[in-house]
């Protein structure tokens, strides 16, 4: 081996002794960049030559080259900062970002440096885009791919679709004396008027508290809960308002809940030309929800019963028209509202601090007698159900007839809709009790005698009911309970709505006893002789309409020619078809009761001290011309040709009747809940879910890089979640400068997700990692770089002089 051998080996210690002295510098250089990442040069010898010694032979080394320039990925001090959207990632992990010009995310750091740019989007500062995912608003699910991250300057407006409100009603307040139902005392009028008043007068509540709501398009409205006492221990009921002269809530279908077969919009057609309500013509406008509170002695809510409330106001409690029912997965009831006039009314739900069960409870119907009976001459001393017949009084002071003695004949259906009849004959020492067992015994009710001396009757199995009195007439003197005969009845529910009902009833076959519902085939409605229409009957109605307009020989044909509206009527064609008909020909709602008798009720509420509308909803006459003299159904049909009892609208106030139903009156207390206690009324809580438009006014991050967005109108929602990718072999990466990595064959696919998941790390906010440089373990390297520099070199000078002399030799 020559001498000059060792100065190649010196060249290739100074050349890689100067790349490892590059290597420090690029270190130290970066010792302020945030999240750099140091590097490390590694040596290694060349490949030696073997050499002959005396010993044999012997390898002598060629000198030194690099082996690798390692990345070291230890992480970095964290340095707190002001700014929300800087990010530092406490573990393993790197942001993704994608460039403006590139389609995908193929750039990773760990420098969370980040910012807004003016379009919305999270970058850092090259302007490359921090990817993530976006989150839904509300359940804070991820939505769709990983892609750039945008919160958005502005938030829409979120209309109000839940209310809470929790109130305490004073229990020390008095029952009322003479009950006056909420929607009674409101008249959405009363601000159109020329001098405006207010809707409800303040003596008519007990208290009141008001929440602001919003609409669809951001803009806010104030709703007013009123509460007041009724004439029941432990019983409050609670009307929710609006200002009347922004209710625009759309007129929908009236009380027949299968609408019209051709899609028109009954309730809109009885006011018109309002197809919405109207508060310079209805007195409902404003009055959203109206309910019943029921309280237990402890004062907690143990049931909760809500209505609509029609245009008219009518509520009518003891019908089933406007009641609210609420289905197995609803735990509050709903109202309708609309402030901007859309087509479709904005549902907003009410909670008052009681769930419902979502187990409905069937309600058994109640019958009252319209007239009642007195134990002295005078109406103050009402009868009870011991009190003796001798001493039995009408209203105007008579004495009821025992002498005769006189019979007591009753007729009606049970609640299974089966015809009943039975007779009662007066004796003088008989008790009322006596004539209330035959009662029981005949229409299977539990029959009393209420506080104020009348009939009442509460049928034995609850739910919907074909209970029905037909008949109740005394044979001799008066009759106290009132006139019941073949035209008049006074065992009714109390409406506002003028009614008419047919004496006579249909059944679903001949002979039977299986009432007629509104899915019947028409032909299979028969009449209690066992007669069926068939599909060529005409039927022809004559009557007058509730506003007096005469109906005069309108004709429906049973199987071919239903008439205006039925365009589309069902096939086969069912008592529905028919009732729909009736509906367009009286402007009434048409229905079968639970006897299978024929229903028609009046749109408009009688009132002729406000408005000067008296009901004369009437049907004069049913014929059949088709049948053959002599048959059952002779010029008549299954509901009779004449016999329509008319039950007139009742504006003096409920007298304790019930429609049997299901209802939702099953309700358990929550822990922030209304009460009636012994303190003053107040609201304890209040809250809503809606939304004005907002301004993206600060963000927040948290460690599971979930980004935040507080806005101008209160909202904080979770808007992105920053995501993060990791390799199997960082030291594969390829460093393109700008505290930027890319993915090479040797680091291997990222794997990407959430932080805090596949072994990711974390996210620390409102903080920058630091450099992971050491200077003092770099200037320990420096010293030992430059000593192997100066030592090759001198190698070199060295050798140099020992080839001088051997030049020298020749000389």
């Amino acid at each position: 081996m020559g001498v000059s051998s060792s100065l190649y080996a010196s060249i290739s210690g100074l050349s890689t002794m100067g790349n490892a002295m590059s290597v420090l510098g690029d270190n130290v250089s970066n010792v302020n960049t945030i999240a750099f990442k140091s590097s490390r040069a590694t040596f290694q010898d060349v490949l030696s030559q073997s050499v002959a010694t005396a010993a044999g032979a012997a390898q002598v080394g060629r000198g030194v080259t690099m082996t690798t320039i390692d990345g070291i990925f230890a992480q970095g001090s964290f340095e707190s900062t002001s700014t929300a959207t800087d990010l530092a990632i406490g573990g393993q992990g790197f942001f993704m970002l994608r460039a403006s010009g590139s389609a995908e995310a193929d750039m990773y750091t760990r420098a969370g440096e980040f910012r807004f740019d003016k379009e919305g989007y999270l970058v850092n500062p090259t302007g490359n885009f921090v990817q993530g995912w976006t989150l839904d608003t509300t359940s804070g699910e991820r939505q769709g791919t990983i892609g750039d991250i945008n919160l958005g300057k502005t938030t829409p407006p979120v209309a109000t679709t839940g209310i809470q409100v929790i109130a305490n009603v004073d229990s020390r307040k008095n029952n009322e004396t003479t009950e006056q139902r909420l929607f009674d005392a409101w008249n959405g009028t009363n601000p159109a008027l020329p001098v405006p008043a207010s809707p409800i007068d303040a003596a008519a509540y007990e208290y009141t508290t008001a929440i602001k709501v919003y609409d669809s398009v951001g803009a806010s409205h104030d709703l007013t809960v009123y509460f007041d006492r009724t004439t029941e221990d432990n019983q409050w009921e609670f009307l929710v308002t609006c200002e009347p002269s922004e209710d625009n809530r759309m007129l929908t279908t009236g009380r027949d809940t299968t609408g019209a077969l051709d899609g028109t919009n009954d309730e809109a057609s009885i006011y018109t030309p309002d197809t919405t309500y109207n508060y310079q013509n209805h007195k409902g406008a404003g009055a959203l929800l109206y309910g019943v509170l029921d309280f237990s002695t402890s004062g907690a809510i143990s049931n909760i019963t809500a209505w609509n409330v029609p245009p008219d106001a009518e509520v009518d409690p003891a019908q089933s028209t406007n009641l609210l029912t609420l289905g197995n997965t609803d735990q509050y009831y709903s109202f309708a509202a609309n402030f901007t006039g859309a087509t479709t009314n904005q549902m907003i739900e009410l909670n008052l601090g009681a769930r419902y069960s979502g187990q409905a409870t069937a309600v058994s119907q109640i019958l009252v007698s319209g007239g009642a009976a007195y134990a002295t001459a005078g109406t103050s001393t009402p009868i009870t159900k011991e009190t003796l017949w001798n001493t039995v009084y009408d209203s105007a002071g008579t004495l009821v007839d025992t002498g005769t003695p006189a019979v007591v004949t009753f007729a009606g259906y049970d609640n299974s809709g089966a015809a009943v009849n039975s007779t009662y004959t007066l004796a003088a020492t008989d008790k009322i009790q006596d004539l209330l067992d035959v009662l029981d015994t005949t229409f299977n009710v539990t029959s009393t005698i209420d506080a104020m001396g009348r009939i009442k009757m509460t049928d034995a199995t609850g739910g919907a009911s074909g209970l029905a009195v037909t008949t109740f007439t005394f044979s001799a003197g008066v009759n106290p309970f009132g006139v019941s005969d073949a035209t008049t009845n006074t065992f009714n529910i109390t409406t506002a709505k003028q009614q008419v009902v047919s004496t006579a009833r249909a059944v679903t076959t001949s002979g039977g006893s299986t009432p007629i519902n509104d899915s019947t085939p028409l032909t299979s409605v028969f009449d209690s002789a066992g007669v069926a229409l068939t599909a060529t009957d005409v039927l022809t109605f004559d009557g007058f309409r509730g506003d007096g307009t005469p109906v005069v020989a309108a004709t429906f044909t049973v199987g071919t020619n239903f008439g205006p509206p039925l365009t589309t009527p069902n096939s086969p064609p069912t008592m529905q078809d028919l009732l729909t008909w009736l509906e367009d020909t009286f402007q009434a709602e048409a229905s079968v009761d639970g006897a299978g008798r024929l229903v028609l009720t009046d749109r408009v509420a009688d009132e002729v001290a406000a408005t000067g509308y008296h009901s004369q909803l009437e049907i004069t006459s049913i014929t059949n011309p088709d049948f053959p003299v002599g048959a059952p159904l002779d010029n008549a049909s299954p509901f009779g040709a004449a016999t329509f009892t008319t039950i007139a609208a009742d504006a003096s106030g409920e007298d304790g009747s019930l429609v049997g139903d299901t209802m939702s009156i099953n309700f358990s207390t929550e822990a922030l809940s209304t009460t009636q206690y012994a303190n003053s009324s107040t609201t304890i809580f209040q809250d809503q879910n809606g939304f004005a438009a907002g301004f993206l006014q600060s963000v927040s991050v948290d460690t599971d890089g979930v980004i935040t967005g507080n806005y101008s109108n209160g909202q904080v929602l979770e808007r992105a979640q920053v995501a993060l990718a990791s390799f199997n072999n960082l030291a594969g990466l390829s460093k393109e400068g700008g505290n930027i990595f890319r993915e090479t064959s040797e680091s291997g696919a990222p794997i990407t997700g959430p932080p805090a998941t596949n072994g990711l790390g974390t996210i620390s906010p409102n903080s920058l990692e630091q450099s992971n440089v050491d200077l003092g373990a770099e200037f320990v390297k420096l010293i030992t770089t430059q000593r192997g520099f100066q030592a090759n070199s001198k190698i070199i000078t060295t050798t140099d002089e020992m080839l001088a002399d051997l030049i020298n030799i020749k000389r």
